[in-house]
Formats: structure tokens, C-alpha cells, sequence
């Protein structure tokens, strides 16, 4: 049977011949969902990519302040969200939310591929303009499917604040879509004389 996410942790942690072997474990475990969650974030691969390998840096200095309380997998995505906003700001970028665009939207219906794209892109863009606390949760509920405990954990808040995240989320992200659906400069008909 293999060892547990927090049996790696503890091996890691606790040195010896075996911590680099545990360390490589957690990183191959991990590294595709890290890389998505940066991913998303960003929408851009380069940043992505120097995200997650900030976050397995996190892990590989600070892995012993891992305490157990909650799953080892919410403890580093945790790391993996802050690495992403700690880039954006050293960046000077907003994150894009979404990258694969599609993925942010139901599947596209076959009669209609073109307005599910447009509608993927009008989500991201909504996205990336909700705050950090609230996209967080609304990425990891309905992006990442997450329940509201989960995401209370990931994030390190109570669930009712989740709920209230995820709420006034979607409400902005209505707001802001029909905002992007209403024409911009109505047309008047033509009047007949």
C-alpha cells in the first residue's frame, strides 16, 4: 500500500535516506493539479509554470509547518493560490481566471460552439475582475468542484463566509454579463414620414 500524502510530509520532514524520495512523491502526486490551479489563474503557461515551481520551493523549505489538521492536498493548494497572487502582485498582472477558457463554461452545445466561446470569454473576463478573496472561492466551488467545506479549509475561513464569497461572486459575475450582453449604443428604428 502506498504511504499517505502526510506519511511523505512526515518522512520528508524528518530527514534521512528517504526525505528526497518522499519529496519527489508529493511533487509527482501534485504537480498536474498544481499546474492547473496556476493555470487557471493565470491563463498564461510561462506563469503557470514559474507559480507551481514557486509553490514546490514552499513545500520543499516550509513543508514542517504542515500541521495535520487539515488533508495535506488543501494545505498545498493553499500554497499554490498564494504563490499565484504573490506573482501576480510582483508582476504587476491580474490574473486571467481561466486560461482554457471553455473550461470556465458548460460544455459548448454543438449548435452553438461560437457563443459558448464568446460566453467563456465574457466569464473570464468577469472573473478577473472580482477581488482575490471572491474569486478564490468561486474558482475552487465551481471551476474545481469543491464543496464549501473544502474550499472554507483551502482558503482558511469559516464556510458561511465561503457561502457569502461564492453569493455576492455570483451575483457580480450576473451583474457583469449582462452588462457585456446589452448593447453599448442602442440603435433608434428608422422613423417613416
Amino acid at each position: 500500500m502506498a504511504p499517505s500524502d502526510e506519511e511523505l510530509v512526515a518522512a520528508y520532514v524528518a530527514g534521512g535516506t528517504g526525505s528526497a524520495a518522499a519529496f519527489d512523491e508529493l511533487v509527482t502526486r501534485y504537480e498536474r493539479r498544481v499546474y492547473g490551479i496556476c493555470y487557471r489563474y493565470f491563463g498564461d503557461p510561462a506563469d503557470a509554470e514559474d507559480a507551481a515551481q514557486e509553490t514546490f520551493v514552499v513545500l520543499l523549505r516550509r513543508a514542517g509547518t504542515f500541521r495535520g489538521t487539515a488533508r495535506f492536498s488543501t494545505w498545498l493548494y493553499r500554497v499554490a493560490t498564494n504563490a499565484c497572487n504573490d506573482l501576480a502582485r510582483r508582476r504587476g498582472r491580474r490574473p486571467a481566471v481561466g486560461g482554457d477558457l471553455d473550461a470556465l463554461a458548460a460544455e459548448p452545445a454543438l449548435d452553438d460552439p461560437i457563443g459558448a466561446r464568446e460566453l467563456s470569454a465574457d466569464l473570464a473576463r468577469a472573473l478577473a475582475d472580482l477581488d482575490d478573496d471572491t474569486r478564490d472561492a468561486v474558482v475552487l466551488h465551481d471551476v474545481g468542484g469543491l464543496p464549501y467545506a473544502d474550499v472554507a479549509a483551502r482558503l482558511g475561513v469559516p464556510v458561511g463566509t465561503v457561502k457569502s464569497r461564492i453569493h455576492r461572486g455570483h451575483a457580480r459575475l450576473a451583474a457583469a454579463l449582462r452588462a457585456l450582453a446589452e448593447p453599448a449604443d442602442p440603435i433608434d428604428p428608422p422613423t417613416l414620414r
